[in-house]
């Protein structure tokens, strides 16, 4: 049977989680904690997994693995899709997130892009604007209950390596990719991965 919000949440609307934390504040800290130290640690695995798996960014199955990596320790779900249906408001504008219906079209697509993606020459312009198109229809997909942000830069990172690149963001770069997020404009988000892309 599929999930609904409450399924997430404890009584109190903290997050479920596998520490027995019910003060929301608290949980926040700690999962900023846990999943930055499991990020840093990716990287100097150069994006290896405990088990030996090597990420390419070749298959969008991999965000399952880097969400569960990220967040295992905290979540029962973490690695999993979520299942319910999601919405943001900023500054009053509502943005639905892609219906859990649809899932299986969304990761067609994306998948399709990925292929596309690894044809590409090792372009700076080109890559840049492919990354562009990419993480908008990944951050519209936002397949996690919780981490979509985290393990799109990850999985964003793998995708650069695999044509040769590294990606290194200024604290001003940063926030032109939040802006490029709450945009959903992939011609910004190209122009912002043009601007970090090293290699």
């Amino acid at each position: 049977m599929r999930k609904v919000w409450a399924d997430y949440l404890q009584p109190n609307g903290t997050l479920r989680n596998l520490l027995g934390i019910t003060n929301a504040e608290t949980l926040q800290k700690i999962e900023y904690k846990i999943s930055t130290q499991q990020q840093q640690a990716l990287i100097q695995n150069q994006y290896r997994l405990p088990n030996g798996q090597q990420l390419t960014g070749r298959k969008i199955e991999e965000m399952k693995l880097i969400n569960a990596y990220l967040l295992d320790q905290i979540y029962d779900w973490a690695g999993h899709y979520r299942e319910v249906d999601f919405n943001k408001t900023m500054d009053g504008v509502v943005t639905f997130f892609h219906p859990v219906a649809l899932f299986g079209n969304a990761e067609l697509d994306i998948q399709r892009q990925l292929d596309d993606y690894a044809q590409l020459p090792d372009d700076r312009e080109k890559i840049a604007q492919a990354l562009g198109s990419l993480v908008t229809e990944i951050n519209m997909f936002h397949p996690f209950r919780e981490g979509n942000g985290r393990t799109t830069r990850l999985f964003t990172a793998v995708l650069a390596r695999q044509h040769g690149f590294e990606i290194n963001y200024t604290q001003e770069q940063q926030a032109a990719y939040m802006r490029a997020s709450v945009a959903d404009d992939a011609a910004l988000m190209g122009q912002v991965f043009l601007a970090v892309l090293e290699g």
